[in-house]
């Protein structure tokens, strides 16, 4: 059986089309949860589920529990759901293997099984591998490219019919990472009282995310862009007050993709704006700001920079550094360096 897609699963799923064995794996837990959390909304009503939905936990059960219990008759219902929690954790011994390759390979037809086997995949050499991609809807969930998952906000948030202007989405992204389970539930929390007009702002994030609109790290690599020198050294004030909100290695990745970006546009002058932002990985709602930003730096700056980033880099692991400096002195000292 081909491997399916999230979407293709989840359409079935809201028809009330199920299969007898689900595989769901993969390093974004994510969609893993949220698969698994559909089908237990539907596949069973409410009624129902008190005699016919069991939850298992691979580290407390075995392959004989859940080959038993997956054989089971449904009681006054037309199926039985039952789904395999932290099925990575399953003690999967030759034994093992072999009873739940017998079940696997002729599932119960009034069963929905479902493994959810989080942070990787089984070994895909072994025959259990190779035998549950063959009998079960299999979905690999892999985890978005930094570029993904903005879209994958502005796709969330339509389906609650919510907007999210660019700078809101890219503060949201700069204080949860990647991590989609993060990021949906910090859209939750915005979600409770919706905002006027439907449109999420960068306010919004501040208030519902925890975050400073003027104090963080995207405003700060900003400040060092533009050369805004006495914001840029209050933000750093800031960070070093509360290291928690400004850590120093994200302070460096995030300047250090800025230069980046600023050589590329040095490299590509004569390019188009969309050519541009293509290859620098810039937003095109961002491109004129770093095109300005250009301005004041030229290349010979930002190799100077690049430069400064890696010795501090280096002093912050304390390879070239003799005394036992703070991050936030650190970074006062990385902003004058960088500034003047």
């Amino acid at each position: 059986m081909p491997a399916a897609t999230v979407d293709s699963v989840l359409a079935d799923i809201g028809k009330r089309r199920f299969a007898p064995l689900y595989f769901l794996c993969g390093e974004e837990t994510y969609f893993i949860d949220r698969i698994a959390h559909e089908i237990e909304q539907n596949a069973l009503s409410d009624a129902e589920r008190a005699f016919n939905q069991t939850i298992l936990y691979g580290k407390d059960t075995t392959a004989q529990q859940i080959v038993e219990t997956a054989g089971r008759l449904p009681l006054m219902a037309e199926r039985q759901l039952v789904i395999v929690r932290e099925a990575q954790a399953l003690s999967l011994k030759e034994n093992d293997e072999a009873l739940l390759l017998r079940y696997i390979r002729n599932p119960a037809v009034s069963t929905v099984l479902v493994f959810a086997w989080k942070h990787g995949k089984p070994d895909g050499r072994k025959s259990f591998a190779k035998e549950i991609q063959k009998h079960a809807v299999y979905v690999e969930s892999k985890p978005l490219y930094e570029n993904q998952v903005i879209p994958w906000i502005r796709e969330w948030l339509a389906a609650k019919k919510l907007k999210i202007d660019d700078y809101a989405a890219t503060l949201l992204v700069e204080s949860a990472g990647t991590d989609l389970t993060k990021i949906a539930n910090e859209l939750e929390k915005i979600c409770i009282q919706p905002p006027a007009g439907g449109l999420v702002k960068a306010e919004h994030i501040a208030k519902y995310v925890g975050i400073s609109k003027e104090f963080n790290v995207f405003e700060y690599s900003k400040a060092i862009r533009l050369r805004h020198v006495a914001h840029a050294q209050q933000i750093a004030n800031y960070f070093k007050a509360n290291p928690r909100n400004g850590p120093f290695v994200l302070i460096l990745s995030t300047l250090y993709a800025d230069f980046t970006r600023l050589y590329q546009i040095h490299l590509m002058k004569n390019a188009s704006d969309k050519e541009l932002a293509a290859a620098a990985g810039i937003n095109p709602y961002f491109l004129k700001d770093y095109k300005a930003a250009a301005v004041h730096y030229r290349p010979a700056d930002i190799e100077r920079a690049f430069h400064l980033l890696r010795e501090y880099d280096l002093r912050y692991k304390g390879v070239e550094s003799s005394n036992n400096i703070s991050e936030g002195e650190l970074l006062r000292e990385l902003t004058y360096r960088l500034l003047h």
